[in-house]
């Protein structure tokens, strides 16, 4: 079937910068009864209440590390890492392109900026026709000039032997981090799922097959990576085989194959499907809701997509995450095809409330982990990275009572006799809950204290000032709201 057929007309909203959401919503809520029961009877730590997320400092498994080491020692290392860096920081700035719309119109403001400061009309029937052409000349250089300045120059990454070796230099380590504690999550709130295939879309050097067989040990047994890039897969190859592409594949069992081009064919379903910074590698907006359509389709279980924890991958995510929730309610013969939920970082589908909070940042997280660097000791970093999994079927709570616990999205502030938690509901709000040990009860003190940025909050509330309604009018102002619409 033509995809293009199939891809339905999806409006995403994009928050205009001076919206600001007045949220006036108070919540009652106390501890969860199973939390704070096991607190009571000592069966469980606060520091380790069923909302604990975070999985602490994450170090490379000690198979990719030599693999990696093995693969770049050839390399001049001085030199590699500060290339390395580069990249990073190259990667971390980008920006998606803009759309062909977005660019006309932007040079039509350039160019009326540029005429109002021309002392001479180059139009006007008093000039003659050398210098007219010489004025006319004189604008275009100055639009030329003004749109490097003001436009941002999108093109795509490509890798060769040296860029690959860069990227495993420096993105190694952090792209595995946040793929490890995201699905470090997945594994905790559904114990019973165990991934037997696995896509990769965008794979670059494969770190979302180590951080999968790390997650499920010898579970997965087809994977498929897919990425432009031959050098890439090469790469990735080759960490696989311990640095040495002549050695058989003997890190992970089953197969894995590599692919430089996505299948559009949803006839192969896979447990679990991984875009991981890849969104910013293609070229338009209907290209990026065109791959979206065809991952989901390719979905049986969790598709999960990470980008850089910057506004422009926090507005990449949020697009994907909308189009996927949209496609949900397709015509009623594709419903049970399409039907899905957001599992995580939300506990709600609604609009990002983040969108319209004025606030102008991301909805992104942190994670910890050592860096790579040739085998030798390295102090710890920190990522941001934001992110969502999509999860098929309906929401339910058969899943588990924490599928309504809010989501904790800044670090908390522990102030003398109280702890404030930021917090995203399940109302679809962004909801400060302040703690005290004299309200709320000494479980649930110990547990705000113990709580990190990205854990789930255990506690269970009311709207008690009809929120829902509420905030739908203030946080979604109709004319703050720039429609895009894309038909495939």
């Amino acid at each position: 079937m033509n995809l293009s057929r199939r891809l339905l007309p999806i409006h995403v909203y994009v928050r205009n910068a001076s919206t600001k959401a007045k949220l006036k919503t108070k919540f009652n809520f106390e501890l969860s009864a199973d939390v704070s029961d096991s607190l009571k009877n000592g069966s469980v730590k606060a520091r380790h209440h069923a909302g604990k997320m975070g999985v602490g400092v994450v170090h490379l498994p000690e198979a990719l590390s030599q693999a990696a080491f093995n693969s770049l020692k050839d390399f001049p290392e001085k030199s590699l890492m500060g290339d390395a860096h580069k990249l990073s920081s190259y990667i971390w700035s980008r920006h998606p392109p803009p759309e062909k719309d977005e660019y006309y119109q932007k040079i039509r403001e350039v160019e009326q900026v540029v005429k109002e400061q021309e002392m001479v009309d180059p139009l006007s029937p008093d000039i003659g026709e050398e210098l007219q052409g010489r004025l006319l000349e004189s604008r275009k250089s100055k639009v030329i000039k003004k749109m490097k300045n003001n436009v941002y120059h999108w093109k795509p990454i490509e890798y060769n032997g040296y860029r690959a070796a860069m990227y495993v230099a420096g993105r190694l380590a952090p792209d595995y981090a946040s793929l490890y504690r995201i699905l470090a999550e997945v594994k905790k709130r559904d114990p019973h799922f165990s991934p037997l295939t696995l896509l990769d879309f965008g794979s670059g050097v494969g770190t979302s097959v180590w951080a999968v067989d790390s997650i499920w040990p010898g579970k997965c047994k087809e994977v498929v990576c897919i990425d432009s890039s031959s050098e890439m897969n090469d790469m990735a190859d080759k960490l696989l085989r311990g640095g040495d592409p002549e050695k058989p594949l003997q890190t992970r069992p089953g197969g894995t194959f590599f692919k430089q081009f996505l299948p559009m064919s949803s006839a192969l379903k896979y447990d679990i499907v991984v875009s991981s910074r890849s969104l910013f590698e293609l070229p338009d907006m209907a290209s990026r809701l065109r791959t979206i359509d065809i991952l989901w389709r390719k979905t049986s279980k969790y598709l999960v997509l990470v980008e850089a924890g910057t506004n422009a991958g926090y507005r990449l995510v949020q697009e994907a995450r909308d189009y996927v929730l949209e496609a949900s309610h397709q015509s009623e013969e594709e419903r049970d095809y399409l039907e899905g939920h957001v599992f995580s970082p939300c506990s709600h589908d609604k609009f990002c409330p983040r969108f319209f909070d004025g606030s102008n940042t991301p909805c992104n997280f942190e994670v910890s982990y050592k860096p790579f660097r040739f085998g030798k000791y390295s102090d710890t970093s920190k990522d941001l990275f934001t992110y969502v999994v999509l999860k098929k079927g309906k929401r339910s709570d058969v899943e588990g009572d924490n599928v309504s616990w809010p989501r904790i999205v800044r670090a908390p502030l522990c102030r003398t006799r109280h702890v404030i938690c930021r917090t995203c509901t399940k109302y679809g709000t962004l909801q400060e809950l302040t703690v005290t040990k004299r309200r709320h009860g000494k479980e649930c003190y110990q547990v705000s204290k113990n709580s990190d940025w990205g854990d789930m909050f255990p506690v269970e509330f009311e709207d008690t000032s009809n929120s829902e309604s509420d905030s739908h009018e203030s946080a979604y102002p109709e004319n703050d709201l720039i429609t895009y619409k894309t038909s495939g």
